[in-house]
């Protein structure tokens, strides 16, 4: 018998208008069946909440380390190998094996794990993404990528949650680092100073609906008091090595005497304000190993350099939003002053990022 009209038995005595409604209602009932939870009164469709900060930020970063990437790859097949610029072909490499790690570590979790799913199991004619149109082609655009890459970065590390601002200020300082790396060994001049502490303010509105977080108390103040207590001794240290140094080197280090101990002072404010442990400067600090012999001299900068870095890279990821400039600034002019030093820098200085595939 069919749902949609009675019997001709009954079909008689039952007027028109009560068949008909009572085959609307039939077809009402057959139409939710066939569509699963959609009856009257049931639960709205879920609609995601806007991205946050963290996320508008993510999104940014993954597209420009993307852009920046490709841009590498072109500049590596465009260049002439008997060109002989081992510099800068050191400079690209390490480039090219920096950015798919930094690229990894802006990943969500469950983004990272549906990377791994379609590499392992591609869908059919899936192929490799073609390339930024807009990726840089030359050196010149390459830095002017690398730039607004550091940039991006500085200003993320800002807002962000603080889980995430100590990854992305690992990039702008490696990224700060490697621009001036390549663009001396290119000898151009296309890379623009890093931003100052005064000038890293939030740059974009931070919805409520996903409001970032910041770390526990006691993370900040380790690391705040970590961090005087470092720029006191590398301020000490630069003065040592003034008194034994002559002319220009002289007044080098006579200066980086002052930005180290400018450095721990608004340190101190914020941990007498703050409730964390205010560390005082002290009249003399030890020598490592004793002795500042001509090697120890040497290598001092670039430990002191190598070590702040790391400092403000952990500061940045424990401290409240309003006290990060300081040690973003403090991260990036480390990284810039590395890049005469040293030829080798992490890709995330003093982070690994974890491989989902090595899990069982």
């Amino acid at each position: 018998m069919s749902l949609l009209a009675p019997s001709p038995a009954t079909a008689a005595t039952v007027p028109r208008r009560r068949v008909l409604r009572a085959a609307v209602g039939a077809l009402a009932v057959l139409a939710t069946a066939g569509c699963g939870r959609v009856a009257l009164g049931g639960p709205e469709p879920y609609t995601p909440p806007p991205p946050g900060i963290d996320d508008l930020f993510r999104v940014d970063l993954i597209t420009l380390v993307e852009r920046t990437l490709a841009g590498t790859e072109q500049v590596v097949q465009s260049r002439d190998p008997a060109a002989g610029e081992l510099a800068v072909s050191t400079a690209l490499t390490t480039l090219s094996t920096a950015l798919p790690v930094q690229r990894t570590a802006l990943l969500t979790g469950a983004q990272r794990e549906k990377e791994i799913e379609a590499a392992e199991d591609p869908a059919p004619g899936q192929t490799a993404p073609l390339p930024a149109a807009d990726a840089p082609n030359d050196l010149a655009g390459l830095l002017g990528a690398l730039v607004e890459l550091r940039d991006l970065a500085t200003s993320g590390a800002r807002q962000v949650s603080g889980s995430l601002a100590r990854p992305v200020v690992a990039i702008a300082a490696h990224t700060a680092w490697i621009a001036r790396r390549l663009e001396s060994a290119a000898g151009l001049s296309e890379v623009t100073a890093p931003a100052t502490a005064e000038e890293i303010v939030p740059t974009r509105e931070v919805p409520d609906t996903d409001p970032p977080s910041i770390g526990a108390e006691a993370d900040y103040f380790t690391t705040v008091e970590k961090a005087q207590q470092e720029e006191w001794y590398a301020g000490y240290l630069h003065e040592v090595l003034a008194s034994r140094a002559e002319d220009d080197a002289r007044e080098a280090h006579l200066g980086q005497v002052e930005v180290h101990r400018a450095r721990a002072e608004a340190l101190g404010r914020f941990a007498e304000e703050d409730g964390a442990l205010v560390v005082p400067r002290q009249a003399v600090y030890a020598i490592p190993g004793g002795t500042l012999d001509a090697q120890l001299a040497g290598q001092l900068p670039t430990l002191l350099a190598q070590g702040l870095l790391i400092d403000h890279i952990a500061l940045t990821g424990a401290a409240p939003f309003e006290r990060r400039a300081l040690p973003i600034a403090a991260a990036l002019a480390e990284a810039e002053r590395l890049a005469a030093l040293v030829d080798r820098m992490d890709p995330l200085p003093s982070l690994q990022v974890e491989d989902p595939a090595a899990d069982g």
